[in-house]
C-alpha cells in the first residue's frame, strides 16, 4: 500500500500540474499539500453528499409542480413528454443546444437505451441538474408562476430568488463533478445556498440535510 506521505506516489497518479495549486496554498511544503489534497476531496465527497439529497428534492418538488400544472390545463399524458411543445420541443436542433427538451430527448434515449420502460419516473431519473436549472430560468419565466409554488418558504415569489443560487451551486456541482480543487469559502457558501434552497421547499428538508453533513465540521479541520 502507497504511502500517504509518498509524494512521488502523488505526482505520478494525481498530476504535477494539479498538485501545483495545493503545493502553492502550503508554501511548498509538500507534507501539508498531500494533507490538503486528501482534505479537499473529503470535503468535496461531503459537498456532494448535501448535493444528492437535494437535488433529487430540488426536481421531486419541480416534477410535482410542473404536473399539478398539467392537470390544471386538463392536459392528457405527462408533461415531461412536452406534448403542448413548452420545453422547445419544435426548436430542438443543433443550433439550439440549451433547449430543455434536449436533455428529455438524450434522457428517453438512455432509457431506451438501457432496456428500461419508458415511463416519466424513468425519463425524470436520467435528466441532468442543468435540466432543472433550465426549468427555473427567464427563458422559462412562462413556467415560473406556477412553480413558485414549489418554494412555500421562500421570502418572495421572484424568480431570481431560486435562480441565482441554484446557478451558484450547479456551478460548484460541476466542479465536484471533474474533481477539481474546491474552495473552503466556495464550499461554504455553496453549502449554505443547499440549506436555504432546501429549506424554501420545507423546513424538514433543510434540517434533514443540515444534520446529516459534514461539510460544516470539515471546514473547520482545514490543514
Amino acid at each position: 500500500m502507497a504511502s500517504t506521505s509518498d509524494w512521488a506516489f502523488y505526482e505520478r497518479h494525481f498530476a504535477k500540474a494539479r498538485l501545483q495549486h495545493y503545493l502553492t496554498a502550503c508554501g511548498q511544503d509538500r507534507a501539508r499539500a498531500m494533507q490538503l489534497y486528501r482534505w479537499n476531496v473529503n470535503l468535496s465527497a461531503a459537498l456532494w453528499a448535501s448535493l444528492a439529497y437535494f437535488e433529487v428534492a430540488f426536481r421531486n418538488a419541480l416534477d410535482a409542480r410542473m404536473q399539478a400544472r398539467h392537470l390544471r390545463l386538463n392536459r392528457s399524458g405527462h408533461w415531461i413528454f412536452d406534448d403542448y411543445r413548452e420545453l422547445g420541443r419544435d426548436a430542438y436542433g443543433p443550433r439550439r443546444h440549451r433547449q430543455p427538451y434536449k436533455d428529455v430527448v438524450e434522457s428517453i434515449r438512455r432509457v431506451r437505451r438501457n432496456n428500461k420502460q419508458l415511463i416519466p419516473g424513468q425519463v425524470i431519473s436520467e435528466l441532468p441538474f442543468g435540466f432543472w436549472h433550465q426549468l427555473i430560468s427567464r427563458k422559462q419565466m412562462h413556467l415560473w408562476p406556477d412553480i413558485a409554488g414549489a418554494f412555500p418558504n421562500a421570502p418572495d415569489r421572484s424568480q431570481e430568488t431560486i435562480q441565482r443560487p441554484v446557478a451558484r451551486i450547479r456551478e460548484v456541482r460541476n466542479r465536484i463533478g471533474h474533481h477539481h480543487r474546491v474552495r473552503p469559502q466556495d464550499a461554504e457558501a455553496t453549502f449554505e445556498d443547499i440549506v436555504n434552497v432546501a429549506g424554501f421547499l420545507h423546513v424538514d428538508l433543510r434540517d434533514f440535510i443540515t444534520d446529516l453533513s459534514r461539510v460544516s465540521y470539515l471546514l473547520t479541520q482545514q490543514p
